[in-house]
């Protein structure tokens, strides 16, 4: 993974648990336009990703969704690329529940929706970021032995 700059994370270990409602990244990204136009306008290849850091529980049959938001005025977001809503059981530490290239046409300002579903997750953090190279690595157990 590239070094990931400060400004261009959305959020970092954020807790999510209501499912009534979206909640929002933590941080908005402002691209700088009023449109992206072509994503690959800045000659990089752009990814926004947003993965689980905890694992996430639940008392009832909760999914977790990451959506992606643009914005022109930084008030008022709509969709642009949602992810699978996925059982709350299959959100561990280290799954990605969004990797996508933003779309050409992105409007100024963008965050991360957390989307949860049926019911409130008890426990799970999550992280969002626009980066140049994807993340890959899976956090495995310490503790190994040299001979």
């Amino acid at each position: 993974m590239g070094m990931i700059d400060n400004e261009v994370v959305f959020c970092e270990a954020q807790a999510v648990t209501d499912h009534t409602q979206d909640t929002p990244s933590t941080n908005t990204y402002d691209s700088g336009g009023a449109t992206l136009g072509d994503a690959g306008q800045t000659g990089e290849h752009l990814w926004v990703q947003a993965r689980c850091s905890t694992t996430a529980t639940s008392s009832g049959s909760a999914t977790v969704q990451a959506v992606l938001q643009d914005s022109a005025d930084n008030i008022t977001f709509a969709d642009v690329v949602a992810g699978k809503a996925i059982a709350y059981a299959s959100v561990t530490a280290g799954t990605d529940l969004l990797r996508v290239q933003p779309p050409p046409g992105m409007r100024r300002y963008w965050q991360i929706a957390w989307r949860i579903g049926v019911a409130d997750l008890t426990a799970g953090k999550f992280d969002a970021f626009v980066t140049e190279s994807l993340q890959r690595n899976v956090a495995q157990a310490s503790g190994f032995t040299v001979s």
